[in-house]
């Protein structure tokens, strides 16, 4: 992500990033609110969700159209990563390794007692790496779910009704965690903590402002500036 630079500025993002950033933000959003109406339809506020969505067929098409929005953004990763060098090396350095379990104690230990060193992070905190982890399989996991989901009558023709009672809690439950866990805390990472408030910027410039990036990622700056010698 960091492979050019302007004045200023560090490259973060690129535009094809950036659009898939942006798409899967508005599809996991729509995917939740829909899912929640249908959840809590009960309630006052499903019942306002849902009325905001066209009604119960509204929230049913909604629903479903962004499950396939989903699952072609997903398919269209897949396929960026297998041909583009880039892409594939922005999701190996994308994935944990053991360094991260020890770079996050080694950042927990400085904080709490001010011992040690604050590690030189990459491209990819491990807040970051994980957060990718979790989107990625939770996307997984609700696609799958959702394609056994996707006609009761097949479903339980093919499984014994608890199976489907059991997937059917799993795509809920997986549903409210990706938006609690990793979406709220995805947005505080990127756009309030280590100094990035009131925004970074990069999700939708695809840019970082250069004395962020060299103090959130020193060894990626690092290597920038050894490319640059070259």
């Amino acid at each position: 992500m960091a492979q050019g630079r302007t004045e200023g500025t560090v490259e973060r993002m690129t535009l094809w990033q950036r659009i898939e950033h942006m798409v899967l933000m508005v599809t996991i959003l729509l995917l939740v609110l829909s899912g929640l109406a249908l959840a809590y339809h009960s309630s006052a506020p499903g019942r306002i969700l849902i009325r905001c969505m066209g009604g119960p067929e509204g929230r049913y098409l909604l629903h479903r159209g962004a499950a396939v929005v989903l699952l072609a953004l997903g398919a269209a990763h897949l396929v960026a990563l297998g041909i583009s060098p880039r892409r594939r090396a922005d999701f190996r350095d994308a994935l944990p390794t053991w360094r991260d379990v020890r770079d996050s104690w080694c950042r927990f230990h400085f904080r709490v007692t001010g011992g040690g060193e604050m590690p030189k992070y990459g491209r990819y905190t491990p807040m970051q790496k994980l957060q990718y982890l979790g989107i990625f399989l939770g996307c997984v996991i609700m696609t799958l779910s959702g394609l056994v989901l996707w006609s009761k009558a097949a479903a339980l023709g093919a499984f014994p009704k608890f199976v489907f009672d059991l997937v059917l809690l799993i795509h809920s439950k997986q549903a409210q965690l990706i938006f609690i866990l990793f979406i709220l805390w995805h947005l505080y990472d990127v756009h309030v903590a280590e100094g990035n408030f009131p925004m970074n910027p990069s999700w939708l410039t695809g840019r970082m402002r250069e004395d962020l990036f060299k103090r959130q990622h020193p060894a990626a700056w690092e290597s920038l500036q050894k490319e640059k010698e070259r």
